[in-house]
């Protein structure tokens, strides 16, 4: 497929979804819909190394919206339910549960929000609250000597990742090598610190600090595109050696809006993973240093 049909195919996918799920064939249309895009942009980015940022630019697409139907593809790629029991699922439901790693939790979550009539807000409200994890036993189900609460932990894994936007002084866009030749773009947030909000005085300060302590030198998307793997390449990896700077991201869950909360450390002009490690310095703590931020729990 070139990426003039690629973004055709897209565009007329999405311009045919009434997003606000006003009846049934609406909820079908909309998941068929973004599951489908979803498919068509991975297959096109593991093929020929392109962003998904770049490919929903030029599709229109709202930022990050066309990132969560890859998310909702790749975890379900042996297909989807419309419905559970009788009772539909729509596309609230699958977006909130996008960022849950657990195939079992998601599927407790969805059977559970159809059965019961959960509405959205009230199922990110229990996944927030852990209700998979620390859920009752059932009535009749036999308890196990010494069973307890299950202890939740808390850090998931240490990735390295490229700097693609400096949104705020406390986030980001990043590509993040997820291991085995891939790499994902993800909005993340910096764990337990709150900066400024940008168009500030002090907001500013700190967003013109960090960019120039993770991003030596302008970044446009032109340049991102210049630098991509060629579909020649004999590979179907969207990783490339680094030819910039990296950081490293402790990753933990994620907040409210879908972003994973990490720890950064970094090491200015650093591609070096190893090094990062034993010499780089904390962001967190660093903003903290120098008053750019302040704790939250």
């Amino acid at each position: 497929m070139s990426y003039k049909t690629l973004i055709n195919s897209l565009k007329s996918l999405l311009e045919t979804v009434d997003r606000y799920d006003t009846d049934d064939d609406a909820c079908r249309a909309t998941l068929k819909a973004f599951w489908t895009a979803g498919r068509d942009a991975y297959a096109y980015t593991r093929e020929t190394g392109e962003l998904i940022k770049n490919i929903s630019l030029d599709v229109g697409a709202a930022p990050g919206s066309l990132e969560k139907y890859v998310r909702f593809y790749r975890q379900y790629q042996d297909g989807y339910k419309e419905e559970i029991s009788g009772h539909l699922l729509n596309w609230s439901h699958y977006a909130a549960l996008l960022y849950l790693n657990d195939k079992k939790a998601r599927e407790f979550y969805l059977n559970n929000a159809a059965v019961h009539g959960w509405s959205s807000h009230e199922l990110r409200r229990r996944i927030r609250n852990n209700y998979y994890e620390n859920r009752k036993i059932e009535p009749g189900q036999k308890k196990k000597e010494g069973a307890s609460l299950k202890t939740i932990p808390q850090r998931l894994y240490t990735y390295s990742a490229k700097v693609l936007k400096v949104l705020d002084a406390d986030t980001f866009w990043l590509n993040i090598d997820v291991g085995f030749s891939t790499a994902m773009e993800h909005k993340v947030r910096l764990r337990g610190i709150n900066c400024p909000e940008k168009g500030t005085k002090k907001g500013d300060q700190a967003k013109e600090f960090v960019s120039n302590e993770l991003m030596p030198g302008p970044r446009k998307a032109a340049d991102l595109k210049a630098a991509k793997p060629q579909a020649d390449s004999g590979t179907n990896s969207s990783v490339s050696e680094p030819a910039e700077p990296i950081v490293i991201i402790r990753s933990y869950k994620s907040e409210k809006f879908g972003r994973y909360l990490v720890d950064l450390w970094y090491l200015k002009g650093e591609t070096d993973k190893e090094r990062i490690l034993s010499e780089g310095r904390f962001l967190n703590q660093v903003l903290l240093d120098k008053g750019l931020a302040y704790t939250v729990e």
